[in-house]
């Protein structure tokens, strides 16, 4: 059984949220959305380069659940994935330079809203401008990420799974 639990951006600074999500890879995390964006008719270098450097992992898009979803009674829709693998992921961690909940908008493009499956299932979910997100574990990997220093708690200032 899959409990939810939640994080924020003070708990995943430095080193704790690329150790997070090499955490989820080795427990089986498969694949990944992100929203890219730049603003219309303006070049997006940041964005281009991370289409450049993911584009070999973008799979075939699919319903999946997200925390952010332009209906809000509804917790599924359409999104880009790309596979989660170790390449892929140290890949995504070059654009990642603050963690996963920086996301300035900017003339040069930005990330936001990073979502990780296992499955099909969601494992860690982002709201980048809300600067807290969801672990949806079993009590043992909850136990096993308090054990690598990866904070989490039982409730949430404004996300909610």
């Amino acid at each position: 059984m899959l409990v939810v639990r939640y994080v924020d951006r003070p708990g995943l600074h430095g080193d704790r949220a690329p150790r997070l999500l090499r955490y989820l890879l080795a427990k089986g995390a498969d694949e990944f959305t992100i929203t890219v964006l730049a603003l219309q008719d303006t070049p997006g270098p940041f964005a281009d380069a991370f289409e450049d450097e993911l584009g070999p992992y973008e799979l075939r898009g699919a319903e999946r659940v997200v925390l952010t979803a332009a209906d809000s009674s509804k917790s599924t829709r359409f999104v880009r994935l790309w596979s989660f693998d170790a390449t892929s992921l140290e890949r995504l961690l070059t654009f990642m330079d603050d963690g996963p909940f920086h996301s300035p908008p900017g003339p040069d493009g930005w990330l936001e809203d990073l979502t990780i499956y296992r499955r099909g299932e969601l494992l860690f979910g982002v709201v980048s401008h809300e600067q807290e997100g969801v672990l949806r574990l079993t009590s043992d990997e909850h136990r096993e990420l308090e054990a690598l220093g990866i904070p989490s708690r039982e409730t949430s200032e404004s996300v909610r799974y």
